[in-house]
């Protein structure tokens, strides 16, 4: 009985030297805390889940301590445009469109409004005036945008308007209307925009309406008018195209 009491003592004893790895170690541990799981390393006390590196493991991992991150400096260009036309953010060139509607109704409505022709002396109405009294409608859109670091030029409109052609020192008074459906990038300046719809409205004397016919319809105030788009258009791209530095 004796023998066994002593053979469990000493099977305890054994437990519990392998929970603290020495005697040294031991008194790292009060009483009350749970010994089981831990391990002491250079000194401290540590779980055993702990992974101590050596030298050679440090040096291929590098400094790994967390650093502050520094914003960089402000750019010349920052909030703004660059030359290339993107904004300053967009530095890769990928696409960016700016809605630009707005504006291009405003100044495509006056371009319009301000187009005349006046008849040459020649005609059988010389010196007659053609102007545009109203543009009683624009509708489309229009925007810039910038891929891959090159520009385009966005726009698609159609238009109705009214038109009159009148000469001071004389009877002639003439009125109608007409509609160019299209107005857009796939048609090249000096190529001309189609006039649908045309209408007369009302004229002094029906022997005009050839001079309308000639001189409004197909030729004359037609070409002034696709002078004035193709000049809207170049002030287009000079008002968003890029800006030299």
């Amino acid at each position: 009985s004796k023998t066994k009491t002593n053979g469990a003592a000493s099977e305890k004893k054994s437990s519990s030297d392998m929970d603290v790895d020495n005697d040294d170690d031991a008194g790292l541990f009060s009483k009350s805390e749970p010994v089981r799981g831990y391990k002491v390393v250079n000194g401290k006390k540590t779980s055993y889940f702990h992974n101590e590196l050596d030298e050679k493991a440090k040096a291929l991992i590098g400094d790994i301590a967390p650093k502050k991150l520094q914003a960089p400096p402000p750019t010349k260009s920052a909030g703004g445009a660059t030359k290339s036309g993107t904004s300053a953010w967009n530095e890769a060139g990928t696409w960016e469109e700016k809605n630009v509607t707005n504006w291009a109704k405003e100044t495509l409505t006056k371009a319009i409004l301000q187009t005349t022709f006046t008849l040459p002396a020649t005609s059988p109405a010389p010196n007659a005036l053609v102007t545009v009294q109203k543009v009683s409608k624009l509708d489309g859109h229009a925007s810039v945008a910038v891929v891959r670091g090159k520009m385009r030029f966005i726009y698609e409109f159609s238009c109705k308007l009214d038109w009159q052609l009148e000469k001071n020192d004389d009877d002639l008074n003439c009125k109608g209307s007409l509609a160019i459906p299209d107005i857009d990038g796939t048609i090249a300046l000096g190529e001309g925009y189609e006039i649908h719809d045309f209408v007369i409205d009302s004229v002094s004397d029906n022997s005009t309406k050839p001079i309308i016919d000639r001189f409004v319809h197909r030729g004359g105030f037609h070409e002034s008018l696709n002078e004035s788009i193709d000049d809207w258009v170049r002030l287009f791209r000079k008002e968003y195209g890029p800006k030299d530095a």
